[in-house]
């Protein structure tokens, strides 16, 4: 298979950050580059599609975009054992409980216990739907309005939007392999290429796996094929890298690939496009989010939001070092700037950013920094081509 999306593009390089030279003693002294103070940066998101997903580093004023397409599940390489889905290609999974032999797996299995899960009809009215086949199963696992799921059982087919260990859509994967059962894998939507004058980040499905993932708690070992296929099926074995987060894997291109930077590398990463499923006033559905922006909660950034309300409140211009508050770091929720930075008129489609919030961080390598967007569209109007402002705290 064609591996044309697994392109990492370095649009900045990172400085060095030590160095050595001798003292007039004969040894050695370590000087450290201070952190950036600051700038304006502007996310290679892509453009109408936004194609890429952007992971920016604060103290070095560095970036690297990564086609978002490039892969579909990644695995975790710290002590637990865990699999992530790719929510900017809108990828979703569902178990099959009791059900560990991959070559037995077609779309007329019928699963071990039938289950009853939530669903919108075509008229958005709540409804139940009785799911007793992989086919079935497979109806409501992409990710839409009418994607089944039920949260107050417990039962989604993404990962959680917070990002936590314990929210993934998979179970956590045992040491013990009778006890990983099979996946069907929704393998998202094709980017699409076709500029039609607004915003356009959703195209094609691209179809489905099905899946198995073993670990010895070192590496993981991934079992794939097609859901016509009940005679073999193909492996690939990734070994765990501590320097990461996740390793990503394309299934469709059966390629492993460390896209994201080192994870003490990088702060802000502005996806473009985010998906889960959750709740949208007072229905359940699959959501998708443009122009949403993640930070890097497994790497230890922490982050907090500051709305200027009334005069009490200090404005970006006005913060300072010592008006942080320690306690108001977050970090355990990705998503605390997610698309809040921004608003949409449904009325004429144009999108501005919200002048009364900005963001403080801690940074990976716990430097303060206080952030604001400027800029959502280009100067022409097209989306996808966020700018913003940040400035170290010192």
């Amino acid at each position: 298979m064609t591996n044309k999306f697994l392109t990492l593009i370095l649009i900045l390089t990172a400085v060095v950050v030590t160095s050595c030279s001798s003292d007039d003693n004969g040894g050695n002294t370590v000087t450290t580059t201070p952190p950036s103070s600051g700038g304006i940066i502007d996310p290679e998101v892509g453009g109408f599609n936004q194609p890429n997903r952007v992971f920016v580093d604060l103290s070095t004023g560095s970036q690297v975009a990564v086609n978002r397409g490039a892969w579909e599940i990644a695995v975790y390489n710290g002590s637990e054992n865990r699999v992530y889905l790719n929510s900017a290609l809108l990828v979703s999974a569902a178990e099959l409980e009791g059900i560990t032999d991959i070559t037995t797996v077609t779309e007329t299995t019928t699963l071990t216990s039938p289950l009853t899960l939530n669903a919108l009809d075509p008229t958005f009215t709540p409804t139940t739907v009785t799911v007793n086949t992989v086919a079935e199963l497979m109806q409501g696992l992409p990710v839409n309005y009418y994607q089944y799921g039920d949260l107050n059982a417990g039962i989604s087919f993404t990962d959680t939007k917070e990002g936590e260990l314990t929210g993934t859509a998979f179970e956590e994967i045992s040491t013990t392999d009778s006890e990983n059962n099979v996946y069907i894998i929704n393998l998202g939507n094709e980017i699409p290429t076709t500029n039609n004058g607004t915003i356009n980040t959703t195209g094609d499905s691209r179809g489905f796996m099905k899946v198995r993932v073993l670990t010895d708690g070192n590496s993981y070992t991934i079992q794939y094929a097609a859901l016509s296929n009940t005679t073999n099926f193909s492996e690939l074995t990734v070994s765990k890298d501590s320097n990461y987060n996740l390793t990503t894997v394309s299934l469709m291109d059966e390629q492993i690939a460390t896209l994201e930077p080192i994870s003490s590398n990088w702060d802000i990463d502005f996806g473009g496009v985010f998906s889960y499923y959750g709740q949208q006033g007072t229905l359940a559905a699959g959501l998708t989010y443009s122009d949403y922006t993640l930070h890097n909660t497994l790497g230890g950034v922490g982050l907090y939001p500051i709305t200027v309300e009334d005069d009490t409140t200090p404005n970006y211009t006005n913060f300072t070092y010592d008006d942080i508050t320690e306690a108001s770091f977050i970090y355990n929720d990705r998503t605390i700037v997610g698309s809040g930075w921004r608003t949409v008129d449904y009325m004429t489609g144009e999108t501005s950013v919200r002048e009364d919030r900005y963001y403080i961080i801690k940074d990976t390598d716990d430097n303060y920094y206080k952030l604001r967007f400027t800029a959502v569209e280009s100067q022409t109007g097209e989306r996808g081509y966020p700018q913003f402002q940040y400035e170290l705290l010192q």
